[in-house]
């Protein structure tokens, strides 16, 4: 017996906000939806934040076609919850995330990832989706071909994220953090098989990974000091710096003197040369500092970097202005040789979100690494989700303006 539409509607505005709070989804990633009948569920909707959504927001949609009345635009993935809906009738909850850890499996490139460990929700394997691109029908079809073949509750979606589904949103839940888990037992069990070192250590994992990237062995830093190194942000007079020390620093636009940090000096060539960029925000984060060893282009390996941070993120000197800039022109980041990245964006959230991304598809190329040949979204792909991402962030601006 299904739920009345009501009630679905404000269990997807809960799970949406768990979502956020359980740290499976960030800003407006991910989607949810919950089963009302045989023939249509409800939807969380298109570009909405999650902590900020109400029943009113949540879309009603046909299982058969998507089809759907009113406003709202339901979630530009709703084909892939009908997929699920049309397979299981049994279910009635579907969870689309970017979680990380499933994120780092999907861009490995596996037909399927065997579960070590006891999760009985998944099954002995999960399935991989094969990539398409996202919101598109292709990649519908394709989710739809992986989930006639027998598996556990969830599917990897190569490049992209995870769909976990269940009988209801607890269950939904459990599969998602149980997929989390597993996938993280996956790399590790792979990283132990191949370097035959079981101490589970996260960096050690990350700098074994970048000697098999590189083709010689990397050693490992004498220290690590993970997060934000510092933050800054542009002000009418010119830019304030805040140190990880708690530090902060007014720079007001032309006062700068040989008595200020590099940071500083850096920091006003980039706010001079870049209108749009607002705040800024250099990570020093696990993978990305690890990354950063490696000297590396880094290409998109997932779909949510492609989009937010660009088609390519260079290596550079650090502290080097002209290559910093010339490099932030098609990129929101920069990776600064053994020493992190910058991360930009018109607001903080815009520049955490970067930040976030980044250290996820880094984590990635280090876990893909350890499956064999990585390989990046094609150029065009990543080229064309990057212009659609622009389009769309330009004319939200447009909107609040």
């Amino acid at each position: 017996m299904h739920m009345d539409t009501l009630e679905a509607k404000e269990r997807v505005v809960k799970a949406g906000r768990k979502l956020v709070e359980s740290k499976l989804i960030a800003r407006t990633w991910g989607n949810v939806s919950c089963r009302i009948s045989d023939s249509h569920f409800v939807i969380t909707p298109r570009g909405r934040d999650y902590l900020q959504m109400t029943v009113n927001d949540i879309v009603e949609v046909a299982i058969a076609d998507c089809s759907y009345s009113g406003d709202v635009k339901p979630s530009s993935e709703k084909a892939m919850h009908a997929a699920v809906y049309k397979q299981y009738p049994e279910v009635n909850f579907v969870i689309h995330t970017h979680q990380e850890n499933a994120s780092v499996v999907s861009a490995a490139g596996l037909e399927a990832m065997k579960v070590v460990g006891e999760y009985p929700l998944l099954g002995g394997e999960v399935i991989c989706a094969e990539y398409a691109l996202p919101t598109t029908t292709k990649l519908a079809r394709k989710v739809s071909k992986v989930l006639m073949r027998k598996g556990g509750q969830a599917v990897i979606l190569a490049k992209h994220g995870a769909l976990c589904f269940g009988v209801s949103d607890d269950e939904a839940f459990q599969v998602a953090t149980d997929l989390e888990t597993a996938c993280a037992d996956y790399v590790n069990s792979q990283y132990n098989h191949l370097s035959g070192n079981n101490s589970g250590d996260l960096v050690e994992l990350s700098y074994y990974a970048i000697s098999r990237l590189m083709g010689k062995p990397q050693p490992l830093p004498e220290a690590m000091e993970s997060g934000f190194y510092f933050e800054s942000e542009r002000t009418d007079s010119g830019f304030r710096l805040k140190l990880n020390n708690g530090a902060t620093i007014e720079v007001k636009s032309g006062e700068l003197h040989s008595s200020m940090p590099e940071e500083a000096k850096l920091l006003n060539e980039i706010y001079q040369s870049f209108n749009d960029i607002n705040y800024i925000v250099h990570t020093n984060s696990l993978s990305v500092a690890a990354v950063s060893h490696a000297d590396l282009t880094v290409r998109p390996l997932l779909d949510d970097f492609a989009q937010l941070v660009g088609t390519s993120v260079k290596t550079v000197t650090p502290w080097n202005a002209p290559r910093i800039r010339s490099a932030l022109k098609h990129a929101s980041a920069v990776l600064l040789h053994r020493e992190g990245a910058l991360c930009c964006g018109s607001t903080r959230s815009d520049a955490t979100a970067v930040a976030m991304v980044l250290e996820k598809n880094c984590k990635a190329l280090i876990g893909a690494s350890l499956f064999g040949p990585v390989k990046p979204i094609h150029q065009l792909e990543s080229m064309l989700m990057r212009f659609m991402y622009l389009k769309s962030y330009s004319k939200q601006a447009a909107k609040k303006s």
